[in-house]
């Protein structure tokens, strides 16, 4: 606890020694403001980096809100899943975006958007942005973001009645940067609010369901109650502009998320306090050629109830800090030809009363050869804080009750060729290795001893991972009136059991571990057609197969327990567009037209075929 506490007071001197030299630069850099005034421009990488079209971005994917802001103030991308599919694959399984296929899109000139759409089960969706300021020095932008449904699925499973699903995301910002003389200064935040019910079917209802019996459920589960998800999020950074000076950059960011309830509306839920700070440095010793360093820190602290109240709590540890940081030192180099990053990862990591250090390479390469082809090697490693702001994105079934660890990787790494090969046609092979402590997979909650709460919560397991991919990607355009792309993936891991008392409450049984809740092959491919330029034909499809789900391994009046092997998703989607003109443009799409009854996370079905449409006007 002593150790811990040094850990927090040591950051926290270095948080406030950082704003106080942040504001002594920004001091020195407002002189020469004037000087430079007229010769510089502002990056364009807000709220509004390019023209929102829903007839290039895929707008009528829905239900996920912009994606949270990296510590680098990274353009704020708007991110979609379909309604077909109600929340969002984790990253490795995120397929390619087909509107964004062989360019990027020219930045807008014009201050603002809106965008709305809707359709059957009461989906909605809508954007809005706008540059209340916007020159050569300074950028301040405002966005809100809506996606809403609240409509019944079917499940897959038999003897079970439809449910009504419903999710109301609501999401909101403001992002400003002032570019002084020699660094820009940014400061922004978001809020915000998510509403949703678990409606699932819990797995004990599950295994212990029999058609053939009158047995009635031996609990009840909470399938009306909303839950509540709130994120407040605040962030200022400096970055210098001179790449043959000392360059540096400092960030600093604040989030909070809280949750309404824990597993049931008994009980009050828990609060989520995250501090970032992300500080570099990097120094040109030739042409070239520079040596830097990047720290990164991250302190996460937790206020819940008591926890004789959290049932499924079982160690006050969870509930103290967890503190991890990275130190990586690097040397770059790059010459008309080729590209070379040599750098280690040191890492530490604390949590649950212990304290442990890591390293890993961090390694890229990039060799050209023979005509617009290219050879790269990535050899890295890190630390996910796997927060539950974070998790609640992937996942926002997530157990309310519980506080995943930190995933630690060694090693993670990609080989591989991606070449322009004529014209209009490009193609990215490639093949990995990943060594992850603390993985993370989601399964079924095994929960059987809450009479009314949210039995069907997903579980956390979190083993000591191998995994091996291969990918492959194909795309083609034709003058831009044609284009298609297949992406395929295949994910082989090697799951070793830690014996923790999180991952007994994740899973139950001695069967083989599998990685369960993530598919093993995932394929994805596009089709655009624009017979003429206003309109537009577009088809997608998406496969995931080889998941499982593990159900609490007792003896049931079914038989049904060990692991289940879950049904492949498979997504066909159909869009038509017309675009009148720059201002204006329509859109309709229909989604799950092989009528399919799915699931992305066990007894979470996924929405039926639906229709919709909407408009999208940019200002």
């Amino acid at each position: 606890m002593v150790q811990t506490l040094q850990h927090i007071y040591f950051i926290q001197r270095v948080v406030m020694a950082s704003f106080f030299l942040t504001g002594v630069s920004l001091q020195g850099f407002a002189q020469n403001n004037e000087e430079r005034e007229r010769q510089q421009n502002l990056n364009r990488e807000m709220t509004l980096e390019r023209e929102y079209d829903p007839i290039v971005q895929d707008a009528t994917k829905v239900i996920t809100l912009p994606a949270i802001r990296e510590m680098n103030i990274a353009k704020r991308p708007i991110a979609y899943s379909d309604y077909a599919i109600p929340m969002l694959p984790e990253k490795e399984m995120n397929l390619l975006s087909p509107g964004r296929m062989m360019t990027e899109i020219l930045h807008s000139k014009r201050n603002g958007y809106l965008h709305f759409g809707g359709g059957m089960s009461t989906n909605l969706m809508g954007d809005f942005g706008y540059h209340l300021m916007d020159n050569d020095h300074n950028l301040l932008g405002i966005w809100v973001s809506h996606r809403s449904t609240n409509g019944n699925v079917e499940f897959e499973e038999e003897g079970f009645d439809k449910q009504k699903a419903k999710i109301n995301d609501n999401l909101g910002g403001l992002d400003f940067k002032h570019r002084f003389d020699k660094a820009t200064f940014s400061l922004g935040g978001k809020f915000g609010y998510s509403a949703f019910n678990y409606y699932g079917i819990p797995t004990n209802m599950i295994a212990d369901y029999n058609p053939l019996s009158s047995a009635v459920y031996p609990f009840n589960p909470d399938i009306t109650t909303n839950q509540r998800n709130q994120l407040i999020n605040v962030y200022s950074s400096v970055t210098s502009h001179f790449p043959f000076s000392l360059g540096y950059h400092f960030g600093a960011e604040y989030t909070n998320f809280n949750q309404k309830y824990s597993l049931s509306k008994e009980l009050d839920g828990m609060t989520e306090n995250h501090i970032a700070v992300d500080f570099g440095l990097s120094s040109p010793v030739n042409y070239g050629k520079s040596f830097g360093v990047d720290v990164k820190a991250n302190i996460l602290t937790y206020t819940a109830p008591s926890p004789e109240d959290v049932v499924s709590i079982d160690d006050s540890a969870a509930f103290k800090a967890h503190i991890n940081a990275t130190l990586n030192p690097y040397y770059r180099y790059e010459s008309d030809t080729w590209k070379l990053l040599l750098g280690v990862n040191l890492m530490l990591v604390s949590q649950n009363d212990e304290t442990n250090f890591y390293a890993s390479p961090n390694i890229t390469l990039d060799v050209p050869f023979a005509v617009w082809s290219l050879f790269y090697a990535n050899l890295g490693g890190g630390i996910e804080s796997n927060s539950m702001a974070e998790l609640s994105r992937i996942n926002r079934y997530v157990n309310p009750a519980f506080i995943a660890d930190a995933s630690k990787t060694w090693a993670d790494l990609k080989l591989g060729v991606r070449s322009t090969a004529t014209a209009g046609f490009w193609f990215d092979i490639f093949a990995g290795y990943k060594y992850t402590e603390s993985d993370i997979f989601f399964n079924p909650s095994t929960f059987g001893w809450i009479d009314e709460g949210f039995n069907n919560v997903s579980m956390i397991f979190q083993p000591t991972t191998q995994r091996i991919q291969a990918s492959a990607t194909i795309k083609y355009d034709y003058q831009h009136i044609f284009d298609f792309y297949i992406k395929g993936v295949y994910d082989y891991y090697i799951l070793k059991y830690s014996e923790t008392w999180k991952n007994s409450k994740a899973i139950t049984g001695d069967n083989e571990l599998k990685p369960f809740g993530k598919p093993s092959i995932t394929a994805n491919a596009g089709l655009n057609a624009r017979p003429v330029k206003p309109l537009t034909f577009t088809l997608d499809y998406c496969m995931m197969s080889g998941m499982y789900a593990r159900f609490p391994d007792w003896n049931s009046a079914s038989g049904r327990h060990g692991d289940i092997k879950m049904k492949s998703i498979n997504d066909l989607r159909f869009r038509t567009s017309w675009k009148f003109n720059d201002t204006f443009s329509i859109y309709a799409q229909f989604n799950n037209l092989l009528f399919q009854k799915q699931s992305l996370y066990y007894g979470y079905s996924l929405k039926p075929f639906t229709v919709m449409g909407g408009l999208n006007i940019n200002f």
